[in-house]
């Protein structure tokens, strides 16, 4: 029988924040969202100073000044170079892992020692703090969805170990009494009202249900989750996963855009962002959506939303591919007259480089795709030594017409040579 670990950063953004930065323990930081909007990140201590998840910025500034609140804007560069090194660690434990999202990993504990699950995961959490200097809570169980119930646990427990394990049943039930029926993975809102309507309010409540009320009720989601809080395991671990199953670039205007040219300079932008992602984990799309819309809050000005997916060939992460077709994608939704307040490119159905059967017999497409790849690299490689935007496609020039507002942003540190801390 497998016994699986869910690893889970904890605030991970404000903590990756701290790393460097000394006096931000233990203290209220808070991490805003693109264009310092809103709260994407809290410390515990912010948590407990009362500044809620999503809240715009211009809310909490009087909790700020008065709890004297840590402010950054988003360093997504620092972030994701923080996210490899702890997956890497994590590697080192197990072949057999898979990376959910930026900040967390389910993986295998069987192989390659004689040790305790809950010892393992002791070492494993106190290697990362060590080494890295992020704090992490571990969810021990047999199976994804007990994983996040032990790890949900888990970072309650702020003064203990951070680690649960729940491999008895008894550990089980005892877990499920306590935990909130719409705290479950996968029980949705939707869901979560329909349950407490017909009187179950925790884990355990669902737990005991009769199997064919659960199939009745709540189809086959429904159906997964209960058979995995008894034990099953229903969710294989995908071991070939990355870090995103898509990417996405989006941003909102500080001004409204009105004609096609600026909106395009936009989409190009941001799709030779969003390609530059995917390359950097290997990825390739086998679709891409461009969405375009005005602003839904401003009554007075016509409304309007619109959503394009087209597909490529074969999967791609070539930066002229994804532009050539982000742009064919605005060609089919954009409308004359619209005061545009928002736009984005979302790549989809990720591949691993390498993963997909292209038409071996097509040596055109080869010698395309060898031919792309280099220019792709010297591409990434001037942009990375010398800033985004340094080199840029013809009809990309995005610092005229964007600069996005990032007033409190912390140093690159492990990413640029030139702000890398140096101890005194």
């Amino acid at each position: 029988m497998q016994t699986m670990a869910l690893v889970d950063c904890n605030s991970f953004y404000a903590s990756c924040e701290s790393i460097f930065n000394p006096k931000l323990i233990n203290k209220p930081v808070v991490v805003l969202s693109n264009n310092d909007g809103c709260v994407i990140a809290r410390s515990s201590k912010a948590k407990k100073a009362g500044i809620e998840m999503g809240v715009p910025f211009f809310q909490i500034k009087e909790i700020v000044k008065k709890k004297q609140v840590y402010i950054f804007s988003s360093n997504y560069t620092l972030y994701g170079d923080i996210s490899l090194r702890v997956m890497k660690i994590l590697k080192d434990f197990s072949d057999e892992i898979e990376i959910y999202s930026i900040d967390e990993a389910f993986l295998i504990l069987n192989k390659f020692s004689k040790r305790s699950f809950y010892s393992r995961a002791l070492n494993i959490k106190q290697i990362i703090k060590k080494w890295i200097g992020v704090p992490v809570s571990i969810g021990i169980a047999a199976n994804k969805t007990l994983c996040k119930v032990a790890n949900f646990l888990a970072k309650k427990d702020e003064l203990g170990s951070q680690v649960v394990s729940l491999l008895s049943k008894n550990e089980i039930e005892l877990a499920l009494k306590v935990i909130e029926v719409n705290e479950i993975w996968g029980i949705g809102a939707n869901i979560s009202k329909f349950l407490k309507s017909n009187g179950i309010k925790t884990g355990y409540q669902l737990y005991k249900k009769d199997p064919r009320w659960v199939r009745q009720h709540l189809g086959v989601v429904g159906e997964r989750i209960f058979r995995e809080l008894h034990g099953e395991v229903c969710l294989s671990l995908n071991s070939n996963s990355s870090i995103r199953n898509q990417s996405i670039v989006s941003r909102s205007f500080e001004n409204y855009i009105t004609n096609r040219e600026d909106l395009e300079k936009r989409i190009v932008s941001y799709a030779i962002k969003a390609s530059k992602k995917i390359r950097s984990e290997k990825l390739q799309a086998k679709n891409i959506s461009i969405f375009i819309r005005s602003n839904k809050f401003s009554k007075n000005k016509q409304q309007y939303h619109s959503i394009k997916t087209l597909s490529f060939i074969n999967p791609t992460n070539h930066i002229f591919d994804i532009v050539k077709k982000s742009l064919e994608a605005l060609d089919i939704i954009f409308k004359q007259g619209i005061s545009y307040k928002k736009a984005g490119v979302i790549l989809s159905d990720l591949y691993l480089e390498n993963h997909y059967n292209e038409d071996l017999f097509d040596s055109q497409c080869i010698f395309k795709s060898q031919k792309l790849s280099k220019v792709d690299r010297v591409f990434d490689f001037i942009n990375n030594k010398y800033g985004d935007g340094s080199l840029s496609i013809a009809k990309e020039n995005c610092s005229r017409f964007y600069i996005t507002k990032r007033t409190n942003l912390s140093f690159a540190y492990t990413t640029n040579l030139e702000e890398l801390a140096i101890a005194n």
